[in-house]
């Protein structure tokens, strides 16, 4: 079985003849690319051509790659500015009838080199004078596909890999994230809860359009959504503002033999139980100990065979943190708790970090061809 077929039939839970290996590499590789530090023989190599040859699955991932849909603003002025004496400080403002949002974004500066996007230190909505002008900023964007451009990506990877579209964040997740921030966003739902709902089922009708593009993408697996922390969105929260979305996502998936998968590389131990009962059925980026309080065994005894776990290395044991004796623990646990090994699908949580030593990955891929014929033959 070729990269692409094993993560999909591992995802479904059908029988595999190894484990897949199919990570994310794209914060390291950009890292080193641009300042020329890849390791021999890949200084000159594209990532694609690096995991090819390691033998890594390649991971399309929808948030960094090419979009299987767009968002084009309508009636909407936008407006951008990048200040390179800043760090890469972006400000976008959206000018609309009933007023001017503006936000920021910067990025760290020991991510330059490697990142794609900063993080947001100023949101458009700031407060109650701002309801209007977001309500017509988002209804007033449109949907638009994006199949053609993102068939060539897909055909691209081939079996080599999988390509993973992404739909974004969920409605009142984008509100947390996108909009107001988390604080802001909870404030608002308890003063204005109206104007809140209004703002989210603009959001929801819009993202309703993502999902129907979606079931007809020129792919198999899809991601809905993710990012989560049980305690910015803890269980309560979870229940009124994103399972029924989920739940109605894999109905609309389903019924086209797709799968959904979410983004789970948070702290969102209280969370797994939530994510199997809504209908995910993959969880990607998969973070377990010590970057979280989650462990392996435990979660797929909860998730009881009906969720597939896609990744389980957490990023910071690839670094000189830990020795390479606790690195190989770490190998040796995880795959013994995975075992048999299936709905497993071997990937890093949620990417290779910029001072990631490349033997650790070499000694990865050297251990998961030792260990990973289906079934493992760890003991836990």
């Amino acid at each position: 079985m070729n990269h692409r077929d094993c993560a999909l039939a591992a995802m479904r839970g059908q029988p595999v003849d190894h484990i897949p290996f199919i990570a994310r590499m794209d914060l390291w590789f950009n890292y080193h690319h641009n300042l020329g530090t890849l390791p021999q023989p890949y200084q000159h190599a594209s990532l694609w051509d690096l995991q090819r040859d390691m033998g890594i699955g390649i991971m399309g991932f929808g948030a960094w790659d090419i979009p299987f849909y767009k968002l084009v603003h309508r009636d909407v002025d936008v407006t951008q500015s990048v200040d390179a004496a800043r760090g890469g400080l972006t400000v976008t403002q959206y000018h609309t009838p009933y007023g001017t949002l503006n936000c920021r974004d910067v990025m760290a500066a020991e991510l330059h080199e490697a990142a794609g996007s900063g993080a947001r230190v100023e949101y458009p909505f700031k407060s109650e004078a701002d309801y209007d002008a977001l309500q017509f900023l988002i209804e007033h964007t449109a949907v638009v596909e994006n199949f053609g451009a993102y068939g060539r990506f897909v055909d691209a990877i081939g079996g080599d890999g999988v390509a993973l579209p992404q739909c974004g964040h969920l409605p009142a997740h984008q509100l947390m994230i996108k909009f107001m921030g988390y604080e802001r966003f909870y404030l608002e739902w308890h003063d204005h809860p109206d104007r809140v709902e209004k703002l989210i089922a603009a959001l929801a009708a819009q993202y309703t359009q993502v999902l129907q593009l979606a079931t007809v993408c020129p792919i198999e697996a899809v991601e809905v959504g993710g990012n989560y922390d049980e305690h910015m969105t803890p269980p309560r929260v979870f229940d009124a503002l994103f399972a029924p979305l989920y739940r109605e996502a894999r109905e609309r998936l389903s019924a086209r033999g797709k799968v959904l998968v979410v983004h789970g590389d948070g702290e969102m131990r209280v969370l797994l139980e939530k994510l199997r009962d809504c209908g995910v059925q993959v969880v990607e980026a998969f973070t377990p100990r010590p970057m979280t309080s989650i462990d392996v065994a435990t979660t797929r005894r909860l998730w009881q065979g009906r969720v597939a776990m896609w990744g389980g290395v957490a990023s910071t044991v690839l670094t000189d943190v830990y020795t390479d004796d606790e690195f190989e623990q770490y190998l040796q646990a995880l795959f013994a708790a995975v075992a048999p090994g299936d709905r497993f699908i071997l990937g890093f949580g949620d990417n290779v970090p910029t001072d990631a030593l490349f033997g650790r990955i070499q000694r990865l891929v050297a251990f998961w061809r030792e260990h990973g014929r289906f079934s493992v033959a760890l003991s836990p």
